[in-house]
């Protein structure tokens, strides 16, 4: 029987290396620690100055959703403020023929004539034909007795104030009766069938309602609640000469740096939280 006896290899200890080690571990740390505070320094300062340029724009955008929000938009229209009627009925009306009102009216026009839909309501208690029509193109409307075919002329002024005071529901005075045939772009009635009757009233909603001279009926009801709707509208689109473009370059650039102070603010709180190092650590 032999014995075995095993050999151990001694590695002298060499504290220097290890110091080295330590001491180029801190140093990467701190730079490290450096490259991060520098981050954190650069973003801070783009969300802050990003904040500052778009935070107004935000804060409209906010203020104005709110405001579409909260007041119904039934209120917005003035249709909370409509006359209740009585569904028409032409059951027992003796009517002409449409054909007829459209050939006097064709006798008017001429062979360029092409009508594209008639529609038969009352006016002010009256059967009327309210002929769509069109001549080299141009889209036009007339109204014609429904009992005799005859073509009638556009509303007068005392037709347009009855109109618009029998569709008002509150029994309030009529302050003024304007008749209009151009608005501005930017007017409370843009886009609204010309020319037309504005019929102001005295009350607190500072009512006016305008009925279209040609169609005979209201085409549109303007109140404080749509004066602040439409400035609010303005504001949210940022088009402020029209109100109507909603693919403006400002919208859309504005909307951009909006996100991008939103992503930033994410990047930040990722950065400085506390909760994020330990996890690093």
């Amino acid at each position: 029987m032999s014995n075995v006896v095993g050999t151990a290899t001694i590695i002298p200890y060499d504290a220097s290396s290890k110091n080295k080690r330590g001491a180029q571990s801190g140093a990467d740390g701190v730079r490290t620690m450096a490259v991060n505070r520098n981050a954190r320094f650069w973003v801070r300062k783009s969300h802050r100055w990003l904040g500052l340029l778009i935070g107004v724009q935000l804060l409209l955008w906010t203020v104005s959703g709110l405001y579409f929000s909260l007041i119904p938009i039934e209120e917005i229209r003035g249709e909370d403020q409509i006359r209740e009627t009585a569904p028409e009925n032409f059951a027992f009306t003796p009517l002409a023929s449409p054909a007829i009102a459209i050939a006097n009216l064709a006798v008017q026009t001429g062979p360029s004539l092409q009508v594209h839909a008639v529609y038969l309501r009352r006016l002010l208690g009256t059967p009327i034909y309210e002929i769509h029509y069109a001549l080299s193109s141009e889209k036009r409307v007339i109204m014609a007795n429904a009992t005799s075919g005859e073509l009638r002329p556009p509303l007068s002024e005392a037709e347009a104030r009855e109109i618009a005071r029998q569709d008002f529901a509150i029994d309030a005075p009529v302050s003024s009766v304007e008749y209009i045939e151009e608005l501005a772009s930017d007017a409370e009635y843009r886009g609204g069938p010309l020319p037309a009757w504005r019929v102001s009233f005295t009350h607190a909603s500072d009512t006016r309602i305008y009925v279209s001279a040609e169609r005979g009926k209201v085409t549109a009801r303007r109140n404080n609640s749509w004066r602040i709707f439409d400035f609010m509208w303005m504001l949210h689109i940022m088009d402020f000469e029209d109100r109507d473009n909603f693919n403006s370059l400002l919208l859309q650039l504005l909307a951009t740096l909006g996100v991008i102070t939103i992503i930033s603010g994410f990047i930040l709180w990722g950065m400085t939280t506390s909760l994020f190092r330990r996890k690093q650590q």
